[in-house]
């Protein structure tokens, strides 16, 4: 599965790609990139080119704001995956507030219906399953806004109280 993401640099602005076996793609174009890590720090090789590279995350979010020295030179860097890229669309503030949560059963009872899948964007208060129990059907919410994660049951399945339903990230 490759990771998108969107960088701008100093104003520029470049689509780049990074596969599972290591290989990135900036802009379409296949780059050969070895990295060494060294602490903090990184050593780049792109193409016949090499590049120091050490970073100080600006932001918490796992995706933001960076500060970057490149071969001592200060840049500064704003990453943007294709979640952030989303939710930005779809009329979100950059630092749109995702959160992480789990999802349990509030019941013993019989999931009767799913309502989302994974991967699928959702919102606070969104209904994502209805959960039978005591011959009542009761629509259980997401608690966070987020995108689904994993969904750990399946219709018709019987769950006990507590039992993790969704994760949502």
């Amino acid at each position: 599965m490759k990771r998108k993401f969107t960088a701008r640099i100093e104003g520029k602005e470049f689509t780049i790609e990074h596969a599972e076996d290591g290989q990135f793609t900036v802009n379409g174009k296949i780059i050969d990139v070895t990295r060494v890590f060294a602490g903090d720090r990184q050593h780049l090789r792109i193409g016949a080119r090499s590049f120091d590279v050490s970073s100080l995350r600006k932001e918490e979010d796992d995706i933001g704001s960076y500060h970057i020295l490149l071969n001592g030179m200060s840049l500064h860097v704003e990453l943007e995956d294709e979640r952030a890229a989303l939710l930005k669309s779809l009329g979100g503030e950059k630092t749109t507030k995702v959160h992480s949560a789990v999802l349990r059963s509030p019941m013993p009872g019989k999931i009767s219906r799913l309502l989302v899948s994974e991967g699928e964007l959702i919102e606070a208060g969104q209904g994502v399953l209805i959960l039978e129990a005591m011959k009542m059907e009761n629509e259980i919410k997401a608690p966070a806004a987020g995108i689904v994660k994993a969904v750990r049951v399946s219709e018709s399945e019987a769950v006990e109280k507590n039992a993790i339903l969704i994760e949502i990230s």
